[in-house]
């Protein structure tokens, strides 16, 4: 492998101040300075590699007419300066005949070099499990795609892999359009999917910033035992459900489709109740290929690191429930018939308890989300999810006054 190591001054100097200078003053200095540079090793008959490395475009929005003036001064300079010539990488590579060879290099970046940008925050490393994931399943199905899937699948994984995502999450960098950002980074994942002829994992419609904000919801109050049919019938129904309302103004990006309104979830001694309510009716917006997720993670309450994930999916193509599978932990998708589920107005199902791995004293883990053409439209909580308890009704009571 041929490396080259980049002038850290020099590009800086193109970087962060020559804009501020005449474009006359400022390419004189350069050249000046690429002089002093190449200096000790010309005097030692070897020919000298100045390494001039900017940050993509980013420079020259800073520049008079986008540095133009400057530019066309710096190149002129250099052809008509005989012992001078501007190469590319390959060029210099290319003529180097007798290059030096290195046992060993520091790992690092061009920020203190080091990685503290792109890796240790909570975002940066929800961000690096996601691509990690979609990497190990193009290994592992690759094989199976045809050329053109894979090459799509290819391409998407390497524009994922790209070091700018990772600038923008965690707590260094932030700008308007981080939520913007961070949609598009979780299409490019979801794409490696769908380019190999599977559905993205759900938690891809999840944003990853800001992952460490929890929603708001009201706990579960009491048990619930509502009829699935689907109808509003009425405030009491529902009475006393964890209930959490989507925030439509501090989450809220340019362009973004909001579909649902208020998720509920409860218990009583034998089964999960689920409803979603939407924005507008299913009808006119369930278009195309439109499934429903309901996503159901039961934590374990002896050990909440160990969870069983659970997956409720739901065809609502045309705004009716066309078709529905059930799925425990990935595995093979199912019907049984004591789920219950129905789409009229809003969405209601019913889960037995049995079938989650619930019991006393489980945390039940509930998140809806909405996709088209197997691309994720909107969720609800945005982030986090809605936690239900599998307690006593009397000790139910007792949850909106409990400390954190």
């Amino acid at each position: 492998m041929h490396m080259v190591f980049r002038d850290h001054s020099l590009s800086d100097l193109i970087g962060f101040v020559y804009s501020g200078m005449p474009a006359r003053q400022a390419a004189e200095d350069f050249i000046h300075r690429i002089k002093e540079s190449a200096a000790p090793l010309l005097r030692q008959g070897r020919t000298a590699v100045v390494p001039v490395i900017l940050d993509g475009e980013n420079a020259w929005e800073y520049y008079p007419q986008s540095g133009r003036e400057f530019l066309r001064r710096l190149y002129d300079a250099i052809q008509q300066d005989p012992s001078m010539e501007a190469v590319t990488i390959s060029e210099a590579i290319e003529r180097e005949t007798a290059p030096e060879k290195l046992g060993s290099i520091f790992p690092g970046s061009w920020i203190n070099a080091n990685f503290d940008i792109w890796i240790g925050a909570p975002e940066d490393n929800i961000a690096w499990d996601h691509l990690s994931a979609a990497r190990g399943f193009f290994t592992e199905h690759a094989g199976k795609a045809s050329p053109e899937q894979k090459a799509l699948a290819f391409e998407e994984l390497m524009i994922a892999e790209g070091s700018d995502w990772n600038w923008w999450y965690g707590p260094e960098h932030h700008s308007d359009n981080d939520r913007e950002f961070d949609e598009l980074y979780r299409k490019h994942l979801s794409n490696v999917y769908l380019a190999l002829g599977s559905a993205p994992p759900d938690v891809l419609a999840q944003p990853i910033a800001a992952m460490a904000t929890q929603p708001h919801f009201t706990p579960q109050t009491a048990y619930i035992s509502p009829r699935i049919d689907g109808r509003d019938v009425g405030y009491f129904e529902w009475l006393g459900a964890a209930v959490h309302v989507a925030d439509r103004y501090s989450s809220a990006m340019h362009g973004k489709l909001f579909l649902l309104d208020t998720g509920y979830a409860g218990i009583d001694e034998a089964s999960l109740y689920c409803r979603l309510d939407f924005m507008e009716p299913p009808e006119e917006w369930a278009s195309g290929e439109t499934q429903l997720n309901v996503a159901i993670e039961t934590l374990s309450p002896d050990d909440p690191s160990v969870s069983t994930a659970c997956r409720v999916e739901v065809d609502i193509s045309g705004g009716r429930d066309r078709a529905w599978t059930f799925a425990e932990n990935g595995g093979s998708k199912q019907r049984p018939d004591s789920i219950q589920l129905s789409l009229e107005t809003l969405f209601e199902c019913r889960v037995p308890l049995a079938l989650l791995a619930a019991q006393a004293g489980s945390t039940i883990r509930v998140r809806f989300s909405v996709w088209r053409d197997r691309l994720p439209l909107d969720a609800l909580p945005m982030e986090g999810a809605i936690e239900v308890h599998l307690l006593p009704e009397s000790e139910l009571s007792a949850l909106p006054y409990a400390k954190p």
